[in-house]
């Protein structure tokens, strides 16, 4: 009882005999980025091992994207060579953010197991699949073997209803989630969504899934649905195993209702996601810097709605505004679309997809003191710069009207 959806997942790719609680499990794809895979190298050229199937890996050159110092260009080159030594088809260099790239391409589905190099994999869940981010050892023997093991984690079952209001994004539902359980309270188990309303976009899905693990999650899927399968069709690729209505079938220990109505654009505090309060609460808080993008606000529907609020006007005079998009297809649809001249505008910064001032790697670096509103998904002491510096996480809407304001703003108001 109590582990959803995320069980039958992980049973229907058992192999074999378990060991106590731990099942061993074949994996139907593994995603890796440059410094996860430069970790593994060594080990992999001492065991002289191969990769079980190379049709079932992604690598991508996300993070030192274009590298920034000779060091990070040496590692990319190390990155580079072997995926041309291996023939490694699905290789996407400077492409854009790992976690985007899974998604848009054509490897997964609802019902598969997923395993990634980096604790943010949870993103593809909102597809339905089992996703998870494993240590570099543990993707070392999935490399290799095409396994892992697993302990079905205890699913919570998490209802989202009514209507989500123009002022809410998936940002603010992981952050009210986080409000209530706090950094540890969905430790090792796997959040399983369902939107019987239809109200939460593919976006902002990728978001939540993407925020779980702050919680400490092992996982977070969307339960699939009539969403999930059109942004399936529209992107092509492959299908998984699972086709609603089942869900009637899960049992579950634990449940939680958000009301989507109910909900207020929230601000995490330094220096954790779950430090969370509501943006109106912290009006008069003066910023520095303004980051949309990463992983978790990069998408296209995030720069679409920071276009909104600051279309046809200008950020605050002392605030960088600085934008990234996920991924080389989110950067070319948002020019189509003319948010990126929108953005510019208003006195943005666009920088080229990849990971950058989200984990303090380049460009977007904070200095002591200074306060950051950003839409990427952690805010720890030192993550985007100075140990000193002050990082406040947010939806895109709510950091594009504090750009505009030049202090913590509700998107409300504007």
């Amino acid at each position: 009882m109590g582990n959803g959806f995320s069980k039958k997942i992980i049973t229907d790719h058992v192999t074999g005999e378990g060991e106590g609680e731990y099942l061993p499990v074949k994996v139907d794809f593994v995603l890796l980025h440059d410094p996860a895979l430069v970790l593994l190298l060594p080990e992999l050229e001492k065991l002289q091992e191969k990769i079980w199937n190379k049709e079932k890996v992604l690598i991508t050159v996300d993070h030192f994207a274009p590298p920034s110092t000779v060091e990070r260009a040496n590692l990319v080159k190390k990155v580079i060579d072997f995926i041309e030594k291996e023939g490694i088809t699905n290789s996407l260099v400077y492409k854009g953010i790992c976690h985007q790239l899974l998604v848009e391409g054509p490897w997964i589905g609802p019902g598969m197991l997923v395993l990634g190099a980096d604790s943010h994999t949870t993103t593809a869940g909102a597809l339905g699949c089992f996703a998870t981010g494993m240590s570099s050892t543990d993707i070392l023997y999935t490399l290799i073997t095409g396994k892992t093991w697993l302990m079905p984690p205890t699913a919570v079952r998490i209802d989202l209803t009514g209507k989500l209001p123009p002022y809410i994004m998936g940002k603010d539902i992981a952050l009210e989630l986080l409000k209530r359980k706090g950094q540890d309270g969905f430790l090792y188990k796997a959040l399983e969504f369902y939107d019987r309303d239809k109200a939460v976009s593919m976006d902002d899905r990728f978001a939540i899934c993407n925020m779980v693990v702050e919680g400490g999650a092992k996982n977070g899927s969307f339960f699939p649905d009539d969403i999930t399968y059109e942004y399936m069709t529209k992107r092509g690729g492959a299908r998984g195993g699972i086709t609603p209505p089942f869900e009637d079938n899960f049992q579950y220990k634990e449940k939680i209702k958000v009301d989507l109505a109910q909900l207020k654009p929230a601000v995490a505090l330094p220096h954790s996601p779950s430090n969370v309060v509501n943006a109106a609460d912290l009006k008069g808080v003066a910023i520095d810097q303004v980051f949309i993008g990463s992983c978790t606000g990069g998408r296209l529907r995030d720069l679409r709605m920071a276009a909104y609020i600051l279309g046809g006007k200008r950020v605050e005079r002392h605030v960088r505004l600085i934008i990234q998009p996920a991924s080389n297809k989110v950067y070319m649809e948002a020019l189509k679309r003319g948010y990126i001249q929108s953005l510019m505008d208003a006195g943005g910064v666009i920088l080229n997809p990849g990971c950058g001032p989200c984990g303090g790697i380049d460009k977007g670096i904070l200095a002591a003191g200074e306060r950051c509103v950003s839409a990427s998904n952690r805010n720890f002491k030192g993550r985007m710069g100075d140990p000193l510096s002050m990082v406040y996480l947010a939806s895109p809407l709510t950091a594009a009207a504090s750009a505009l304001k030049g202090e913590i703003t509700d998107p409300g108001e504007v």
